[in-house]
């Protein structure tokens, strides 16, 4: 419902894209150590007490948000930008890394994919109206009640993981087997699948925000394709566990890639909200077939099999976001945002 959005609402609050595209790599750059941190740590808290925290931060994070008028005149814009970047950063590793750990120790190889499929389609699912709820409360009202509410959703949440079980387990790190050179065809996978996830939920918003797409027709474009996603990750998810996976996930690695092609090209609402609709479809194939082969093979060695994930993963958004910033110096904003 918000991280969408907050792009628009550093540039609506007048923080140049050259700014926000810095904090965004700051927030990549810290991800990658703080994931190393929070595996090893994990260990001793658990994962009920990493998710917890994670949305206790989560919510301080939306406060803030709220008083950013406040904090830029008290302390200026740049001490903003990095208490933002920093409030991304742990939660986001504090949450990834319990998220992973926690459907690794709950599920079994032989109906990994299944599984997989109802985790990532049943959020999908409730999430569906959540970018339209997003750009209406924002339109309508303001960015601030936005974050109240999306603040209040967290405590909910985060009240709740107090009644469930903990998990914890053991973390050996090593560094030979994070980086994982013998398997660099996983790791480009995994490199590509960053690429994919920052053009969609960064550079993406920021184009349609340039291109002066409404917020609220920004919400209408989520709303379709969030719901094809969940569809296609649920049936996906039960074929990703037979002989299907590979060629589910070939077809839905050509039709991501063209979605994304055309999405740029065309820039009417109706076309951008097919070819994103197209997006949602095939992405969701290709992501669960991904995803389900990555959790098959990380039983063994689970802490150090997602560090090699996100370390290859925060690569791929880097070399986007980095690329990002060099285009700005030679094309202007929109240009650059089509080539991406």
């Amino acid at each position: 419902m918000i991280s969408l959005f907050v792009p628009i609402f550093l540039l609506e609050k007048g923080f140049s894209i050259e700014e926000i595209i810095c904090m965004e790599l700051g927030i990549l750059f810290g991800s990658i150590v703080l994931h190393y941190f929070v595996l090893k740590v994990i260990t001793m808290w658990g994962v009920k007490k990493t998710l917890i925290l994670s949305y206790v931060l989560n919510i301080v994070l939306y406060i803030s948000m709220f008083y950013v008028d406040i904090l830029v005149g008290d302390f200026g814009r740049y001490f903003f930008l990095f208490v933002i970047a920093v409030l991304n950063i742990i939660p986001s590793a504090l949450y990834w890394s319990a998220h992973h750990i926690f459907f690794l120790r709950t599920t079994e190889v032989k109906n990994e994919g299944k599984k997989l499929g109802i985790l990532m389609s049943i959020p999908s699912f409730v999430g569906i109206v959540s970018p339209l709820v997003g750009s209406i409360l924002i339109d309508g009202y303001s960015f601030q009640l936005a974050f109240l509410v999306s603040a209040g959703l967290m405590g909910v949440a985060s009240s709740v993981l107090f009644f469930s079980e903990d998990i914890k387990v053991k973390s050996e790190m090593s560094v030979e087997k994070i980086f994982d050179i013998r398997g660099m065809r996983k790791n480009l996978i995994f490199f590509i699948q960053g690429i994919s996830h920052i053009a969609t939920g960064f550079v993406w918003p920021i184009f349609l925000f340039f291109l002066k797409v409404h917020l609220i027709s920004m919400g209408f474009l989520y709303l379709f394709s969030n719901a094809f996603y969940s569809i296609v990750s649920y049936l996906g998810g039960k074929g990703s566990d037979g002989d299907k996976a590979k060629k589910f996930g070939k077809i839905g690695a050509m039709g991501h890639g063209f979605s994304m092609i055309f999405r740029a090209l065309f820039t009417t609402i109706v076309s951008m909200t097919a070819f994103q609709t197209m997006g949602g479809i095939f992405g969701g194939l290709l992501h669960i077939v991904l995803d389900s082969k990555f959790y098959k093979n990380s039983h063994k060695d689970m802490s150090n099999a997602v560090m090699n994930r996100e370390l290859y993963m925060h690569l791929g958004r880097i070399f986007v976001v980095v690329l990002f910033l060099v285009l700005l110096n030679f094309l202007d904003t929109t240009k650059t945002l089509a080539h991406l």
